[in-house]
């Protein structure tokens, strides 16, 4: 089993250790704990911080030395002293920190003080913090008025966020999440965006430098809930620890604890304590909880409404609108690379198909898709043009589809003025919530199993992560799943309850692909 370590203070009022512990439990992950201070505080006030010696820091450390952790999580330390003998535990232990396939992660929790203002870290500590343990560190997540102490930046907007983040990068710091949620007053807003950049390549599966922002819904009424810093750095840990990449953990962190603060219960002494909902065995959160991914600050505020693969024209505006009960399912879904695949698939019966040329000139392909939207519309098909989306919205095609990759330069708002629907594509929890953000008329889900069609770095997710996916997403957009479908992997899906699924080698790649199409529609047509 991934294990993890949790170093920090413990909390009788419903937070530090006592909530590591409790979220650990409930994502199913092992953990060991080092305490180094023994808290009195609540919400009224932090009465004595209660720091250990050094020497009962160092020596739980040193007990727990040769135990192989994926993943240390570090909250408070409250002084040089503990930052000390935190810093030598994990100088000293670099090989043992590791587990057998990848070196161990470190995340802090940079605990200055409580919610209600107590002081948890002396200055003498703040200093040694950010000297000796954050060039170790491999994520820290700072909420905004940590991050003003550590940095001496004035943080009043999301532009402030960045300059301050990356002062944090210059002083050594490798990723940083600043969360949000202190930004701005409760009556403010009711969004809470957090940041993330990340500079060592660490953070994804590709091993590139990103960052983005984080937008989830603050809920006014539980602006009182204690430990949801703690929990967060802890739920990110425990996703580490089950191999997802840092990206990855951060959102399924995010949209965790936004459950937790949505369900939270009120306790005795009128403050909200973190609940998580068990509404479903394959989430344990829901699609309000997961977070919208952006870019950039100014596309926080961007709203995009694409048609619905089933939209009509309303006859009196003209508008395109939704149908009450749009049609989820796309059934099955041809991509090709050529419109003489077009020429004989779409009489057979297909009412979804993807065109995918690759790597030509726009120039070179506007007569053969100006063909295809002419022979679509000829037979009433759902035709989706990929990457060309220029094209598509001047000749008026039925969609448009994009990778992750291309949706950094194309025109959302001309491609939903233009009321061409719109397919991204999605491999992991980052990508989806990219694709939230963007509100498309589906997305896709892949790669489902290993494909030869196109070099990936990602890992096939197979028929349970599509379970997963569809009672996450299934009820507010089409899904379809594609990477190595045939015929047997279609009927396997199907059981899912998902609506589409896309082939390239199923069909165009057969002796008979008439035989192929004839069958894989049979399968599908009651879905």
């Amino acid at each position: 089993m991934s294990k993890i370590l949790l170093i920090g203070g413990t909390d009788p009022s419903g937070a530090g250790l006592q909530t590591d512990w409790q979220v650990a439990h409930y994502l199913g992950v092992n953990a060991s704990s080092v305490v180094s201070a023994v808290t009195s505080q609540n919400s009224e006030g932090v009465f004595d911080q209660g720091v250990l010696a050094y020497s009962q820091i160092k020596s739980q450390l040193d007990s727990i030395k040769s135990e192989p952790f994926t993943v240390i999580k570090i909250g408070m330390l409250g002084n040089a002293d503990a930052v000390k003998a935190v810093v030598e535990f994990i100088a000293s232990n670099n090989q043992l920190l590791k587990s057998k396939h990848r070196k161990a992660f470190v995340i802090a929790d940079p605990v200055l003080a409580s919610s209600s203002g107590g002081a948890l870290m002396d200055e003498a500590g703040k200093q040694a913090f950010l000297s000796d343990l954050l060039p170790l560190i491999t994520l820290i997540t700072p909420n905004s008025d940590e991050l003003e102490s550590l940095t001496g930046i004035s943080i009043s907007n999301e532009q402030d966020l960045a300059t301050a983040a990356q002062q944090l990068i210059t002083l050594g710091a490798k990723n940083v999440l600043v969360k949000g949620g202190h930004l701005y007053n409760a009556n403010d807003t009711n969004q809470s965006n957090d940041l993330f950049v990340s500079v060592d390549g660490s953070a994804n599966i590709k091993g590139e430098e990103e960052s983005f922002y984080l937008s989830g819904e603050r809920w006014k009424n539980r602006s009182n809930v204690r430990g949801t810093g703690c929990s967060l750095a802890t739920a990110i840990a425990c996703q580490l620890s089950l191999g997802f990449p840092l990206n990855d953990s951060i959102v399924y962190a995010k949209a965790l604890i936004s459950n937790g603060i949505r369900n939270a219960s009120l306790t005795e002494n009128n403050q909200y304590k973190l609940q998580f909902s068990h509404y479903d065995t394959h989430h344990p959160f829901e699609l309000m909880d997961m977070p919208k991914l952006v870019k950039h600050a100014e596309m926080l505020s961007k709203n995009f409404n694409f048609a619905c693969c089933d939209a009509v024209s309303d006859s009196n505006s003209g508008n395109i609108i939704c149908n009450k009960e749009p049609n989820n399912k796309l059934g099955i879904y041809p991509v090709v690379d050529s419109l003489e695949w077009l020429q004989k698939l779409i009489p057979l019966g297909i009412k979804t198909i993807q065109l995918r040329i690759k790597d030509q000139h726009p120039d070179d392909v506007e007569e053969d898709i100006i063909a295809a939207i002419k022979l679509a519309k000829k037979y009433n098909v759902r035709l989706f043009i990929n990457d060309y989306w220029q094209l598509a919205v001047k000749h008026q095609a039925y969609g448009i589809h994009l990778g992750q990759e291309d949706l950094d330069d194309a025109d959302m708002a001309s491609i939903a003025q233009s009321g061409c629907r719109l397919g991204v594509s999605t491999h992991s929890y980052t990508e989806v919530a990219r694709t939230l953000a963007i509100n498309p008329s589906y997305i896709a889900l892949g790669p489902i199993y290993e494909t030869t069609s196109k070099i990936m770095p990602w890992i096939p997710q197979g028929v349970t992560a599509v379970e997963k996916w569809v009672n996450l997403l299934g009820k507010q957009f089409p899904l379809v799943a594609i990477g190595g479908i045939n015929y047997q992997r279609a009927a396997a899906l199907k059981q899912t309850g998902i609506g589409s699924v896309a082939m390239i080698s199923a069909i165009i790649k057969t002796e008979n692909y008439e035989l192929a199409t004839e069958e894989l529609l049979e399968l599908w047509e009651d879905v």
